[in-house]
């Protein structure tokens, strides 16, 4: 893990990576949709917001642009540094809605309640598309272990957790055992490509949806998440 001290972070006059994890739930935005605004590789992102890569000035400045010119506005600093919405721009809606993503250890990660997807093939892009086309705000890991980090910084804002059952390292239905032991208010749904796979691994009060999905069965386990 990476560790950032207040004079290191106003020096760069850069960003931490919970201030990008944040910043991209604001604005509702994939890694590869900040890594084709910011000009930089998805990977390096997503390798910054995990705490593999310190990240070079330049890429991280261009990250930070690009977060404000959709309207992100970057407060604070070391342990307080936060991130808030424009109240003009691009911005408007959320901004209106009441987001105010402010310190690391109590900001909101979008507006109302977010659900997290956990998937690292190439099915994601698809969930993220069908989710926020059910109008649901959407957070996006590859791995099991990047899913708990999350989890414990902002678990109280996410209401449900979408997980491929098949993922390296943690697999899902580990994933759903912890989460549901954790965070038992956080709904639980694994995803399978393999009928039958889990009759009798399911954690109790989980709920499986096999591939591929069906837009009225995503809108039943996900409506008013």
């Amino acid at each position: 893990m990476v560790h950032y001290n207040k004079k290191e972070i106003k020096g760069r006059e850069t960003v931490t990576p919970a201030q990008v994890r944040m910043a991209r739930a604001a604005v509702n935005w994939s890694l590869d949709q900040l890594a084709q605004a910011a000009g930089v590789h998805r990977n390096t992102i997503h390798n910054f917001e995990t705490g593999r890569y310190s990240g070079s000035p330049e890429k991280l400045r261009a990250v930070r642009e690009a977060l404000q010119k959709a309207g992100v506005e970057f407060i604070g600093e070391a342990e307080n540094a936060g991130v808030r919405l424009r109240p003009h721009g691009t911005g408007d809606k959320l901004a209106a809605a009441g987001l105010a993503l402010a310190g690391t250890a109590g900001a909101l990660m979008a507006a109302g309640q977010s659900v997290l997807v956990v998937n690292s093939t190439q099915d994601a892009g698809l969930a993220r598309s069908i989710l926020e086309e059910l109008r649901v705000n959407v957070i996006e890991v590859e791995t099991g272990e990047e899913a708990l980090m999350i989890l414990q910084e902002h678990a109280l804002n996410l209401s449900a957790i979408f997980t491929d059952v098949m993922m390296p390292g943690m697999d899902g239905v580990v994933l759903a055992n912890i989460v549901m032991k954790t965070w038992p208010a956080i709904k639980v749904i694994l995803s399978t490509g393999a009928a039958g796979l889990l009759d009798k691994q399911l954690p109790p009060n989980a709920q499986l949806i096999s591939k591929p999905w069906r837009i009225s069965e995503m809108f039943r386990l996900f409506k008013g998440a």
